[in-house]
């Protein structure tokens, strides 16, 4: 699922006349926004339904949107979204609106979804009050699972870690955060946690939230480490290269770095590479994808990571390592 970016895909459905007309109004402020419609009030290229339709259109919505604003009653879409909720990890925002524009509620997904987040925005495009009852927010505290979701971040026991702290949070309860500095400029909102600069500052009674992507060799009693997923892991090898030594090869790479494999979230290699069994391999056991790049395109960060002659006359770029025991890391920008 996407995040409230300018890549999510946001659906604005309606039931009546007055309804269309605010949704299509809605629509004027952000192109990317699909309008959905009763036929008997679409205009020319606008999605609809026929009459009775409404339950499989936003059906269709919530299974690929991620996002849907609905222009109705609160009460049709509470009934409406009962029989489709499956996990809030995996659901979309839902956001309601009345068909006066005076309030737009976060009914779903408030966090994860970003339901919240659209509700400031589609609340400030239309001059309406936000509606939102999440109790970290209200509490005007941050959230566990806001707070990773803009670092892209994993942490084990999802729902009962984000309960705990989330809870303790809103209870004004104390719960300190240590941020790794590669990752403070995208944390500066840390409100309602007490902020360590150091590690061994800390105390053991109260509740531990850290942000890093390394593999700690400290085991920290009563925390959670969330682990940002931002890097890429680049991939030379020889041919044939077998499954065990590829994991061998990965495991001793994180070991010298210190590097949590939850925080590699793509692998690239050259385009010769594309059939190598061992880094597809790799990459269906981490659950992330392979992408593979040409000899002149992976030229044009050359500068940036140390050269081999011997790869530079066999595939024409000086970057990429050769495979055994030499692998590279590119941290993504």
């Amino acid at each position: 699922m996407t995040n409230d970016s300018e890549n999510s895909a946001v659906a604005v459905i309606a039931l009546t006349k007055v309804g269309s007309a605010l949704g299509r109004q809605l629509c004027t402020k952000n192109d990317r926004f699909t309008l959905v419609v009763p036929a008997k009030y679409a205009q020319a290229h606008e999605q609809s339904f026929a009459r009775g339709g409404f339950k499989t259109a936003f059906r269709e919505l919530f299974q690929t949107m991620d996002c849907v604003v609905c222009i109705m009653a609160t009460g049709i879409v509470v009934r409406t979204v009962s029989t489709l909720l499956v996990d809030k990890t995996s659901d979309p925002a839902v956001l309601v609106v009345d068909e006066k524009a005076n309030h737009v509620i976060s009914l779903l997904s408030g966090h994860v979804g970003g339901a919240n987040a659209w509700t400031l925005k589609i609340a400030k495009l239309l001059g309406a009050d936000p509606v939102i009852t999440t109790a970290t927010d209200t509490e005007h505290v941050q959230a566990l699972d806001n707070l990773a979701k803009r670092v892209h971040g994993y942490y084990p026991e999802f729902k009962y870690r984000t309960k705990q702290i989330n809870s303790l949070l809103a209870a004004g309860e104390s719960v300190e955060i240590y941020v790794a500095p590669a990752f403070k400029t995208a944390l500066s909102d840390l409100r309602g946690f007490h902020v360590l600069t150091d590690l061994s500052q800390r105390d053991p009674q109260v509740p531990l939230v850290i942000v890093s992507d390394q593999a700690l060799t400290d085991k920290f009693v009563n925390s959670v480490q969330v682990v940002p997923r931002v890097n890429v892991l680049g991939i030379g090898c020889r041919k044939a290269v077998s499954y065990d030594m590829m994991q061998q090869a990965f495991t001793e790479f994180c070991t010298q770095y210190q590097l949590s494999w939850h925080s590699i979230c793509g692998i690239s290699s050259i385009d010769r590479k594309q059939h190598e069994n061992a880094i597809h391999y790799l990459a269906d056991t981490l659950g992330i994808s392979a992408t593979f790049y040409s000899a002149a395109e992976l030229n044009q960060v050359a500068d940036h990571y140390p050269e081999s002659k011997f790869v530079k006359q066999t595939v024409g770029v000086a970057t990429l390592p050769i495979l055994q025991q030499r692998y590279w890391l590119g941290r993504r920008p």
